[in-house]
């Protein structure tokens, strides 16, 4: 399982897979919203 962080703010959501995370991750910068994105392994 994953959750992302946005900008130091770990964001609730929980993904299970991997794939997952990376695409929010970008859904999160094409917003325009994100300056650093991380992925976190739980």
């Amino acid at each position: 399982m994953y959750q992302i962080k946005v900008n130091g703010i770990l964001m609730p959501t929980i993904y299970w897979s991997l794939h997952d995370a990376i695409e929010a991750c970008h859904i999160e910068q094409e917003r325009g919203c994100a300056v650093m994105t991380e992925i976190v392994h739980l």
